[in-house]
């Protein structure tokens, strides 16, 4: 078959920031692959992020509402020739195989190695000690990262970002992100008063606060939001994922926790300061060089546990408001 004829699948990660990162190894892959065809398999929640992306000719959502083997048979009718399995889910593999797809390429995982065509050794504790982006990129048979990640913003969402900006009496330029949420647990959370102080600092030096957070994290944001004042605002709830990234894109910095928004604000093209607990930044920092990590790296820490198993969380006590001052 002429390479340029491949149809090419790529199931993506289920989490925001993993699926933010994939967006790397969707243009590295059809910079390896010129002329394919490329579909992205993705579960709704992030499938928006895929959009209006140059390189794929297509977008599969899961849907809680069919079964594996449904999935299965309708990316049987897609015909592929390659399948790309970013996740390391026994799931994400086995509908590859009942779908028929001749060349399946992923890590061995969860018992999964016998289903997969190509499959590369996998260890917990060497995978978390690299980028993830890098080990996406071992999938293409490569060792660097020829992309950073990406959203693909059309005129629409720009303009639209601009008139809420516009609505909102807020000008780009010195406007901050803030991102206190992470929906895996309080060991990433860094503490709700501090972004209170932290904000209230910032309005005092002429900046405006934009506050990101998913569903769940709405009362967090909006109680941070009123305690700082009236120059902060809480989207949580309230904005899409392209709508956040659109509106991230015209914020001058964003602090955030370890959580999927720092991936999508780094991929709209800010520059992030992000607030690493119990996680190591070396595995999910946001990728590039204008980025700061603020990491204590307690002797504990990275434990990737949800909540510090000796109650201190010393790995997100001992950063201060001025630690996050300071690295501005």
């Amino acid at each position: 078959m002429n390479p340029a004829e491949q149809k090419i699948l790529i199931r993506v990660p289920n989490w925001i920031g993993d699926a933010v990162v994939s967006t790397a190894f969707v243009a590295a892959c059809a910079k390896a692959h010129p002329g394919a065809s490329i579909t992205v398999l993705a579960h709704p929640r992030v499938a928006a992020l895929f959009e209006n992306d140059p390189e794929i000719q297509s977008i599969i959502k899961l849907s809680p509402e069919r079964s594996l083997w449904q999935t299965s048979r309708e990316l049987k009718k897609g015909k592929f020739d390659v399948a790309y399995i970013l996740p390391i889910s026994f799931s994400s593999a086995l509908m590859t195989f009942l779908a028929g797809i001749p060349k399946r390429i992923g890590y061995s995982a969860e018992g999964r190695g016998f289903l997969l065509t190509q499959k590369l050794k996998y260890s917990q504790n060497d995978f978390r000690s690299r980028h993830i982006i890098l080990d996406f990129m071992k999938l293409l048979g490569r060792e660097e990262a020829v992309n950073a990640p990406g959203i693909s913003l059309s005129p629409e969402e720009m303009k639209w970002a601009g008139e809420f900006l516009a609505s909102n009496k807020l000008q780009t330029g010195n406007i901050t992100g803030f991102g206190p949420g992470a929906t895996f647990g309080p060991a990433k959370r860094w503490f709700q008063e501090n972004w209170v102080e932290l904000g209230r600092e910032l309005v005092s030096r002429g900046h405006q606060i934009l506050i990101f957070g998913s569903d769940e994290e709405t009362e967090l944001c909006e109680e941070i939001a009123q305690d700082i004042g009236p120059k902060a605002i809480s989207l949580a709830g309230a904005a899409s994922l392209r709508q956040s990234a659109a509106l991230l894109s015209r914020c001058s910095n964003f602090i955030t926790n370890d959580t999927g928004v720092m991936h999508l604000a780094a991929a709209a093209g800010t520059r992030v300061t992000a607030i690493f607990g119990s996680t190591n930044p070396a595995w999910t920092k946001p990728w590039g060089e204008k980025h700061r990590v603020i990491y204590n790296g307690e002797n504990c820490s990275p434990c990737y546990k949800r909540e510090c198993k000796y109650g201190h969380y010393d790995c997100l006590k001992k950063i201060s408001v001025k630690d996050i001052l300071d690295a501005d």
